[in-house]
């Protein structure tokens, strides 16, 4: 009796043959092995440990998101945190779904899949950059500011996502074809004109720690509470620890090779949901802690508000 079997991984797979006892049997490849080197996975387990570190945070930080946020009413502040805090779950969710796909099915199409992802990417983004609105909103209590605040990051991510659809950026898919198999457009892979969302996201964070720290020194200068010192300390650290990460992404877009590009997907959104969380937690503890200073008055906290009958916006919404 003979027995020998042939199998051949390609992007396209001829059929395997199978020679049994004299006999000849042709059997059609069902998938064919998605193209992967050390780029590809690389960004998969980048992807993968990100999600990971999503979660961790989660169940660590669960305790404070049951004392400080269960228990109270529900406003606009805390419909916007709800978001950021769980909608990344999904976001990322699906990115981790798709950096372990291994196999490409004849027929299948991952554009939609692609493409609902990037979107649940971007409204995290939106609610964790919202809550960080409302808090500059706070602090200059400026109806015009809030409009500039809402106004300039669509124009920036509107004039970045047309630019990017241009060849401007050098060993793109605008300008470079990348000559990588890549059936459906399942491929674990990203594009290089994604920096100028990310040069958009840098810019508009320096423009909003630049208001911070103009209307901290001017017109809070004298503030010595620990309300307002956590209130300030840390919008300020989560201004500063963006632009870290923008940078970061910036260069990890456009210096690696192409097949990197998506080592950048998940890490970004992680890091607006755990610093969006957590300044949210150190505010409401710090409200919380009893006051044995003299120096904070409720005159002091008032000047920060949305309105006359609430105590501030530091202490009720923000």
């Amino acid at each position: 009796m003979q027995l020998q079997v042939t199998t051949r991984n390609a992007s396209s797979s001829p059929p395997s043959t199978c020679f049994i006892a004299g006999r000849v049997a042709n059997f059609t490849r069902m998938s064919t092995a998605l193209f992967v080197d050390a780029g590809v996975q690389a960004s998969k387990y980048c992807n993968v440990g990100t999600f990971a570190v999503l979660i961790f945070d989660y169940c660590i930080t669960l305790e404070a998101e049951s004392r400080w946020v269960w228990n109270r009413k529900w406003t606009f502040v805390r419909f916007i945190f709800t978001i950021s805090r769980y909608l990344p779950f999904f976001g990322i969710g699906m990115t981790f779904a798709a950096a372990l796909r291994t196999q490409y099915y004849p027929g299948e199409s991952c554009v939609r899949y692609g493409m609902a992802s990037n979107v649940l990417h971007i409204l995290c983004l939106v609610a964790a950059e919202g809550l960080l609105i409302i808090r500059i909103y706070a602090a200059w209590n400026s109806k015009r500011l809030l409009a500039f605040l809402l106004i300039f990051p669509v124009v920036c991510f509107v004039t970045s996502y047309i630019v990017s659809d241009t060849p401007l950026v050098f060993n793109s898919t605008n300008t470079t074809p990348i000559l990588i198999p890549d059936p459906g457009n399942c491929l674990f892979l990203g594009g290089r004109n994604n920096v100028y969302e990310y040069c958009a996201l840098l810019l508009y964070e320096l423009v909003l720690l630049c208001l911070m720290l103009f209307i901290r020194f001017k017109r809070y200068k004298f503030a010595r509470g620990s309300l307002q010192k956590t209130f300030f300390k840390d919008t300020t650290r989560y201004m500063i620890y963006i632009m870290i990460m923008s940078s970061f992404s910036i260069i990890l877009t456009m210096a690696p090779p192409n097949t990197w590009v998506s080592i950048t997907n998940s890490p970004q959104i992680v890091v607006h949901s755990v610093l969006a969380s957590r300044i949210l937690f150190n505010l409401r503890e710090s409200e919380g802690r009893p006051r044995t200073d003299n120096t904070t008055t409720w005159k002091e906290l008032t000047d920060i508000q949305f309105g006359g009958d609430q105590h501030s916006a530091v202490r009720s919404e923000v």
